[in-house]
């Protein structure tokens, strides 16, 4: 699939980060949780988080999730594997949830120069602009 393949090889920051000029007002996302998922019984994996609002307008915002297998130097640094847009009004607060199939931990196999799910070691990095996911890291460990 081409799912975040413009991001895919990416190492400077983009122009216009993702999600930028959507809002005047601020954002908090709360450490996120990983859980199972049955994403049509293929087993993925599910990401939450509570997005506040902490400005004083209403606005909206983009949570965007980003896979990076650990370890893989062949690889992109990270591919967008899922986002949500969420409108919340001033001070408002709310659970985003953001379902990663089992196609979201695709990656390059060099032992077999296949796209699959190659089980291993990810980083899950989520964030609200595509420059600054780093900074929210959660191991997952794919069996």
């Amino acid at each position: 699939s081409m799912k975040g393949r413009t991001y895919r090889y990416m190492t400077d920051k983009p122009l216009f980060p993702f999600g930028y000029g959507l809002s005047y007002t601020t954002f908090d996302i709360s450490k996120g949780r990983l859980s199972k998922s049955s994403v049509e019984a293929g087993e993925g994996v599910k990401f939450t988080a509570q997005v506040k609002n902490t400005g004083n307008r209403d606005g909206a915002e983009v949570v965007q999730v980003y896979v990076r297998k650990v370890g893989d130097t062949e690889g992109p640094l990270k591919s967008l594997r899922g986002f949500r847009r969420v409108d919340l009004k001033a001070g408002e607060s709310r659970t985003v949830s953001i379902e990663l199939s089992p196609d979201a931990f695709e990656f390059f196999d060099t032992s077999t120069n296949t796209m699959r799910v190659v089980p291993g070691e990810y980083e899950i990095m989520y964030g609200n602009s595509s420059d600054t996911p780093e900074a929210n890291k959660l191991k997952f460990v794919l069996l």
